[in-house]
């Protein structure tokens, strides 16, 4: 045995070892009383006692052997639940080697049909395509306009997300615009604190019509972040109207239609700037293909390689078997 790498696995069970020495004052306490008790009786008769004395009948009843006895099982119990182990063996396991995130852009510009369908039917084209390749990934899915929503966190289970895919619409959010920097901030946020020795990932779907001041903000936290970025647009540098749900067309301030462009420069930028790639989205599965294929190349050696995890001999038995053997004697009294 070693005893070098001795550990609990759950320590914060060894705070009830306070309850005895609470008893144990408490114990204390009715002995003092129990004292007392017995010089008076040297002072006045036995019938007057009750009448001098409050819960004078309890003090007689403290017994110092239960106490020990009842001490010792229950220090075994609860040092059994604070499962004491010593010596392990490292086993070979194989870790997640990804995470990732989905932004999916929902904001009005993604109903424009500059594509041979919508820009958001694309977007979804696209995310079903990631979902059909089976692959060590957990996938994550957050929706934005003027406010972020997460729809799904990171999960493999990618039925599951397919189902979601199908309830996406324009107006799901409540806040149009297209703030991509809260969006950001919100799934970084998500990506933290995950699996062990994976890779986190952000892919963002989107015609990139964002404000300049808001593509600067989120240029700035890419910057700042341990992640890659990845970036697909979805329509044509040609562009369209932005049609409405009442039948008519978007217009700016001055009652001039709004033509919605694909902004490439914007997402290839921050696409080199979180050391991912940019692809635009088309009828083919190229586009997916290869951001899967950058995914890939960022994981590192080591979390590809197996990674030893520790597997401890809990010895939680030893004590249980030791308070069976205390608690044994009164089992044939009590029945």
């Amino acid at each position: 045995m070693n005893f070098s790498d001795f550990e609990f696995a759950n320590p914060i069970w060894l705070f009830a070892l306070i309850v005895p020495v609470v008893v144990g004052i408490l114990i204390w306490v009715l002995k003092i009383r129990l004292h007392y008790y017995k010089r008076i009786q040297n002072f006045a008769d036995s019938h007057l006692l009750p009448h001098l004395l409050i819960n004078s009948g309890t003090t007689s009843t403290v017994n110092s052997k239960k106490y020990i006895w009842w001490t010792a099982i229950w220090l075994l119990g609860i040092l059994a639940l604070a499962g004491p182990r010593w010596d392990y063996e490292e086993q070979e396991v194989w870790r997640q080697n990804a995470n990732l995130m989905i932004l999916l852009d929902l904001s009005e510009s993604m109903r424009v049909t500059d594509l041979p369908h919508s820009r958001l039917e694309q977007a979804l084209q696209d995310i079903e395509e990631l979902l059909d390749k089976d692959k060590n990934i957990y996938i994550g899915l957050l929706v934005f306009a003027g406010i972020p929503h997460l729809v799904a966190p990171l999960t493999d289970d990618y039925q599951t997300l397919r189902h979601l895919l199908y309830e996406l619409d324009i107006g799901l959010l409540p806040v149009q615009g297209s703030r991509l920097a809260l969006a950001i901030e919100n799934s970084v946020n998500w990506l933290k604190g995950q699996t062990m020795n994976a890779v986190p990932h952000l892919l963002l779907i989107s015609d990139g019509d964002f404000d300049e001041q808001d593509f600067k903000d989120s240029l700035q936290l890419v910057q700042k972040g341990n992640f890659h970025l990845h970036s697909l647009g979805v329509g044509t540098t040609q562009g369209d109207v932005i049609p409405m749900k009442d039948g008519n067309w978007q217009k700016d301030t001055n009652g001039e239609v709004v033509i919605s462009h694909l902004n490439e420069d914007y997402l290839r930028k921050l696409a080199v700037t979180g050391h991912g790639i940019y692809r635009k989205a088309d009828y083919r599965n190229l586009d997916t293909q290869a951001i899967l294929a950058a995914i890939d190349d960022s994981i590192s050696i080591a979390a590809q390689d197996k990674a030893l995890q520790k597997l401890w001999h809990e010895r939680f038995y030893i004590l249980v078997g030791l308070m069976l053997i205390f608690i044994l004697p009164w089992f044939r009294k009590i029945n």
